[in-house]
């Protein structure tokens, strides 16, 4: 199968995979406990004011018309308003605000974590058994089964009750600092574009924390995952034939067995962003960024059915995008995968 083909039959899946992902979800936040109608209407209202506030939000029509009307306003662009989050606040204008600031921290950490974890693992790999592939591992079993919003909470608590105040526990930028002129969607892209570098340093000072849980979490995957497929690969029969015939360790490793043992160490990254999104959300509590996982929290606990479905929404396609782009770099790397 050419990579073209391979290209278009993954598109084609997105569809009916985003699809049944919104109906899915329209469905589920129906059955959340706290009726929203109620959050809205004053303290002392009636029945006859609850009915007609239910009426004016469309919530009187049967569910399946209310789906069917929501799929039609999703596809054409009226994405609703906030029913209880931001009261009549366009969703998309909610989305909009704080999309880039949690899509900007999850890449810088996804990169960090690539980049760290496959250094580690190939060093690891490389040298099995020996001092570094112990140090390696012991960093990875330390680290394997910490989330990450215990390492944020570690940070907090490091703050507050030693001396070490250095860096910033809660928010993007220091009290006071203007935003960057708005060129595009990313606040380090702004800073520079403007010019206003102590913007840039001031946010980057304050999302160390927060970059710094999230790659931890994902390099002690990754880095294992290397690790076993560099061994693997080491054990090949043309690596003992490269060995045989004098090639140097140096150039069997990285221009033979690391090629072909990153391919999973990729995969794993493309599975692996869905839980740095949803990591996100318990770190934009804790450090109180006012990013998408904060808004998706605040909809769930105030059942706010439009910008629930609008946050997964989101959130699905960020992360069919994102293992879409896997598959293909995969599928270029390794042509075997088209076959599959």
């Amino acid at each position: 199968m050419s990579l073209v083909k391979f290209i278009l039959r993954r598109l084609i899946t997105i569809i009916p995979t985003l699809f049944a992902i919104l109906v899915i979800t329209f469905f589920m936040v129906r059955l959340l406990p706290v009726d929203p109608v109620w959050m809205r209407v004053p303290p002392r209202a009636t029945w006859q004011d609850y009915l007609m506030e239910r009426a004016r939000m469309g919530l009187d029509q049967p569910i399946y018309i209310q789906f069917f009307i929501f799929v039609g306003d999703i596809f054409s662009g009226n994405w609703g308003y906030s029913y209880t989050v931001a009261r009549d606040w366009p969703v998309w204008f909610l989305i909009n605000q704080r999309l880039p600031r949690t899509l900007e921290i999850a890449f810088i950490s996804m990169i960090f974590a690539i980049f760290l974890g496959i250094r580690l693992g190939k060093l690891s790999g490389a040298n099995k058994n020996t001092k570094k592939d112990i140090i390696s591992r012991i960093f990875t079993y330390i680290f394997v089964s910490i989330p990450a919003f215990v390492i944020i909470t570690f940070f907090l608590q490091l703050y507050i009750r030693t001396p070490f105040q250095i860096l910033p526990i809660f928010g993007y930028k220091t009290m006071g600092y203007p935003d960057p002129p708005q060129f595009t969607y990313s606040r380090i892209l702004n800073c520079i574009l403007s010019g206003e570098y102590y913007l840039l340093f001031d946010y980057l000072w304050h999302i160390i924390i927060p970059v710094s849980a999230l790659t931890i979490v994902q390099l002690v995957g990754l880095s294992r995952q290397m690790r076993a497929s560099m061994i693997a690969e080491l054990e090949e029969d043309y690596i003992r034939t490269a060995y045989a015939k004098g090639v140097k360790k140096k150039h069997i490793i990285n221009k033979h067995a690391f090629k072909n043992s990153i391919t999973p160490v990729i995969i794993l990254a493309g599975m692996g962003f869905s839980v740095v999104l949803g990591g996100m959300i318990a770190v934009e509590i804790i450090y109180q960024l006012p990013g998408m996982g904060k808004l998706f929290y605040d909809a769930i606990v105030r059942s706010d059915y439009t910008v629930i479905i609008a946050s997964v929404w989101v959130f699905s396609i960020v992360v069919i995008i994102f293992n879409f782009f896997i598959d293909v770099i995969t599928a270029a790397l390794d042509p075997r995968i088209r076959l599959k």
